[in-house]
């Protein structure tokens, strides 16, 4: 089974990350390595569900292995990039 997303999950993997909301859809943001991160989240609601082709963009746009290190990133709030 695909791992599904929804706005809500990725803002607040955005918000952990350290991204900061630049426009209506732009999300940038930089860890403490130095990496820039930018995402854009199209924002139709906290319980939208996001494409699994979306979800993967997102996920290599924020320096995720794959959906799967990211939902690993969002299921465990003590886990750190």
């Amino acid at each position: 089974m695909p791992y599904r997303f929804t706005t809500g999950h990725i803002k607040t993997i955005a918000k952990r990350l350290g991204l900061q909301k630049i426009n209506a859809k732009k999300w940038n943001g930089a860890d403490i390595e130095g990496h820039f991160w930018q995402t854009y989240i199209h924002d139709h609601g906290d319980g939208t569900q996001i494409l699994p082709g979306t979800a993967k963009q997102q996920a290599k746009q924020m320096g995720f292995k794959d959906l799967e290190d990211m939902y690993d990133f969002l299921v465990n709030s003590k886990k750190k990039r």
